[in-house]
């Protein structure tokens, strides 16, 4: 081992016992080459900054679950930044599908009368209560998918097998189908007629 790897693993084991000046050494030793890492991926100079600075903070919180077969933190600081990046882009692809699926909804209301829209709305909040009386889990697998995440994102950030979460989709469809259908059966006719339309579609598929 030569005099860097025995430098790093002795600070990588005080940084392990909660020594703040193993911290100083790695962020001081580190930064750079994580901060360029961060830049050249996502463009942003105060983003980089804020995409190392977590990955710090949170090995540091984290540090017990350093294994200990490990001498250097760079593997974890280098996986951690990319981890860190591939979720920033895997958000701001849902924050633009959300956005684009508002935006679709809007056209739709646009195109309503008064009427049609005051019966839309009425439809939107019978299954909004619907979906609040979900049990738990599959209530936020379920607004989850409404908010287009994946079925792998969706598996990943609960620690749930994807077929678990096909299932709790396919469930809460059922689910809801019926309920709505059945408390539509004390509507009038016309509400009936939106149910089958485009409007249930938005909301059930």
């Amino acid at each position: 081992m030569n005099t860097q790897a025995k430098k790093e693993a002795h600070y990588l084991s005080r940084f392990k016992g909660g020594d703040p000046r193993a911290f100083s050494y790695f962020f001081d030793f580190y930064w750079e080459d994580l901060y360029t890492l961060a830049y050249r991926h996502v463009q942003d100079e105060d983003l980089s900054k804020d995409v190392v600075q977590e990955v710090f903070i949170q090995i540091w919180e984290k540090r017990h679950l350093i294994s200990e077969d490990y001498i250097s933190l760079k593997p974890y600081l280098f996986k951690a930044v990319k981890n860190k990046i591939l979720n920033y882009y895997a958000t701001e692809k849902v924050r633009k599908n959300v956005m684009e699926s508002m935006l679709h909804r809007m056209e739709k209301y646009a195109s309503l009368s008064d009427n049609q829209f005051a019966h839309y709305k009425e439809l939107e909040g019978i299954v909004d209560d619907s979906v609040s009386r979900l049990p738990k889990a599959m209530k936020t697998v379920y607004q989850m998918r409404n908010d287009n995440y994946s079925i792998q994102q969706i598996a990943q950030q609960l620690d749930i097998a994807e077929q678990t979460v096909k299932n709790y989709l396919s469930e809460a469809k059922k689910i809801l189908r019926q309920d709505v259908t059945q408390r539509f059966a004390d509507h009038d006719g016309i509400i009936l007629i939106l149910a089958t339309s485009f409007m249930l579609h938005d909301f059930l598929t």
